[in-house]
């Protein structure tokens, strides 16, 4: 998200700002202890917390961190006074242009522990209380003086507040908050800080607070931090450290060798995902090369120790694996969730180029699968022997075996099952081998159509649009074409960070689905309520969408509010398309010379049935049994498609 400058501050401010930005932390960094990052609209804030000195503090700190609690939150205060400055949060949000407290997940007070030794000096961080010493439930705040008349020893009432953590890096992010403005009505020194877009005041919301290690190939597994400005060096060392739960973040880079490969979750109950900035033009890829060879034999990840579906792997380009059985991931009697990656060039000599399946449930959604190879089984996914895997919203294609070039599920003592919906599979489902015993659950939305990469040969399989599409070699540009699983994920699925566009009605299939870098559609080119993803609206959508009335959960295809709740207001939504086609529907139809392009020679055709009416006319559009101006609308939208 951009950083805003606000060109009303006084320069000796600014100049104050970026002198104190560089102070050290006022107590020792440690390796081995939680880092919670706060991510604002202004930038991150990395908080390292005392789990040692504060155990009942940093314990409620971090189950509310976990449980989302402090999402989508405000910081509600910032003081003014030139002797004594923080700013505050964990209590408040915003709705309807009005400030209002959360009670909702508010756990007991706590105890203070504030006989921990611990001053409430420069960049720490302290829990908020009322006049009750041990009244401390959400809200903390963070000292940007040294605040010492808030400590144990000098406070009235002899308690104090507790200081159980400090700022490691963003702490030029605390001071910009604090020199904001505050909304006239809050006070003169003491109140809401906000900033302006275009005139307007907005408080400055909180998106997300999350444990989170950092890594980089420039950072230093023995020296680092792991905050964004030290890093650790490896993905390994991150997870080793990482509590739970827990984010190990790897900056866009390539990782490769040891610590980076092979790597093991240990049974912990984390994601390990690429850093993605909310800032477009900062994301480029995150790879992770094995550099598997025959003799060198090499994968990425290995699941052998009861994870369940909260370890989780996302936003990862997977390369050059090359194994037995699983070139990129390898998963027995494990149940992880896999998530916005892509596999290209990962061999195995036996089964699963991509991912083979032991005993296990995996999850595999909105993920890309190309040019990955298995001698005898799955060119891309592999399940066997008690496996229950569930993919969606994912994209297979140009992946090879002898046996199921795509997919392959094997017999063995205990049948498997695999769940596909609002897949792109090349080959469609002959390419699933199935043999007996095993089920293959093919349920709506799948579809078998060229999903028209920007550059598969180069590695870059963001998906191609008239509109707009990302390549990392050169930011956003228009292609030639646009593809098919733009807007053909599951229509219950929320699109996430893709680009805000009124166009932009269902996430994409692929590995870029509900990210920042998804491609963006032409008017029309989704249709939420097109549930069976053939392009139009009608009966048989019905039928579907009946089938999940008054179902309650999440990813359900009629969910088109994204409420978790297939109610009236899904019906209303539904019946707001009725019959209404897709323009990639449209576009089809109106190649009547099947030539792939709509052009003078399908206007030609058009024509010549001009004014004609009757049943199947090459023509009619909009099937109302005659060629009209309507038909001649419909043509002019899919112009050149």
């Amino acid at each position: 998200m951009k950083r805003y400058s606000f060109l009303s501050l006084a320069t000796g401010i600014v100049l104050s700002i970026t002198a104190m930005a560089g102070a050290a932390p006022p107590y020792t960094p440690s390796q081995s202890t939680p880092k919670v990052v706060i991510e604002t609209v202004m930038g991150d804030i990395t908080i390292e917390l005392f789990a040692i000195q504060a155990p009942i503090t940093v314990d409620n700190f971090l189950q509310y961190v976990n449980s989302g609690f402090y999402d989508g939150l405000m910081i509600h205060r910032s003081t003014k006074s030139p002797t004594f400055k923080l700013i505050q949060g964990g209590g408040y949000y915003l709705e309807g242009g009005s400030t209002h407290y959360k009670s909702e997940g508010l756990r007991p007070p706590i105890i203070n522990e504030s006989y921990n030794g611990l001053s409430n000096l420069r960049a720490t961080v302290a829990m908020a209380r009322k006049t009750d010493p041990n009244s401390a439930t959400s809200q903390f705040f963070i000292n940007v003086t040294d605040n010492t008349n808030l400590d144990r020893v000098n406070y009235p009432d002899g308690f104090g507040y507790c200081v159980f953590g400090q700022v490691i890096s963003g702490m030029d992010v605390v001071d910009e908050i604090q020199q904001l403005p505050i909304f006239p009505n809050s006070g003169p020194d003491d109140g809401i800080p906000y900033y302006e877009i275009d005139g307007e005041p907005y408080p400055v919301i909180v998106y997300k607070q999350q444990v989170r290690v950092c890594v980089s190939p420039t950072g230093d597994d023995t020296t680092g931090l792991g905050s964004i400005d030290s890093p650790l060096k490896t993905i390994q060392k991150g997870i080793d450290i990482i509590s739970v739960p827990g984010h190990v973040a790897a900056g866009p880079a390539i990782y490769t060798g040891a610590g980076n490969i092979d790597l093991d979750f240990k049974g912990k109950a984390i994601t390990v995902r690429a850093i993605e900035p909310r800032d477009i033009n900062t994301v480029t890829k995150t790879v992770i090369d094995c550099q598997g060879t025959s003799a060198n034999r090499h994968r990425a990840f290995y699941f052998h120790t009861g994870e369940e579906a909260n370890s989780v792997v996302q936003g990862f380009m997977i390369i050059n694996g090359y194994q037995m059985q699983g070139g990129a991931i390898y998963c027995s009697s494990s149940n992880p969730t896999i998530k916005n990656c892509t596999f290209a060039g990962n061999t195995a000599i036996r089964n699963g180029g991509g991912i083979y399946c032991y005993d296990s449930n995996s999850v595999i959604t909105n993920c890309t699968f190309s040019a990955n190879n298995a001698t005898i089984r799955g060119g891309a996914l592999y399940c066997i022997t008690n496996s229950h895997v569930t993919l969606s919203n994912s994209i297979l294609w140009s992946n090879t075996s002898p046996a199921g070039h795509e997919i392959a599920i094997n017999s063995s003592a205990a049948p498997s099952t695999i769940t596909i919906s609002y897949c792109d599979i090349d080959g469609g489902f002959s390419e699933v081998n199935d043999t007996a015993g095993n089920s293959v659950m093919w349920k709506p939305g799948n579809i078998d159509e060229d999903p028209c990469f920007v550059d598969a040969a180069s590695d870059d399989y963001h998906l191609q649009s008239k509109k707009g599409q990302w390549r990392d070699s050169v930011g956003w540009q228009t292609g030639r074409h646009t593809s098919i699983c733009i807007d053909r994920g599951n229509p219950g699925t929320p699109t996430g960070d893709e680009p805000d566009v009124p166009a932009n009605v269902r996430i994409d299939m692929g590995s870029y689905g509900g990210t920042t870098k998804a491609s963006i559609p032409p008017a029309g080119w989704g249709l939420a309520a097109d549930i069976d993803n053939n392009g139009r609206t009608n009966h048989a959508d019905f039928a579907l969408f009946a089938d999940y009335w008054r179902e309650t959960g999440n990813d359900l295809p009629a969910d088109s509010d994204f409420s978790k709740n297939v109610n009236i207001y899904d019906l209303q939504l539904f019946c707001n398309c009725w019959l209404k086609s897709t323009v990639a529907f449209t576009a089809v139809r109106a190649d009547f010379n099947w030539d792939g392009v709509v052009n003078m020679k399908d206007f030609a055709v058009l024509a010549s049935k001009w004014r004609l009416r009757g049943h199947i006319l090459p023509g009619d559009l909009n099937d109302d049994k005659g060629v009209d101006y309507f038909d001649l609308y419909l043509l002019a939208n899919v112009w050149l498609y």
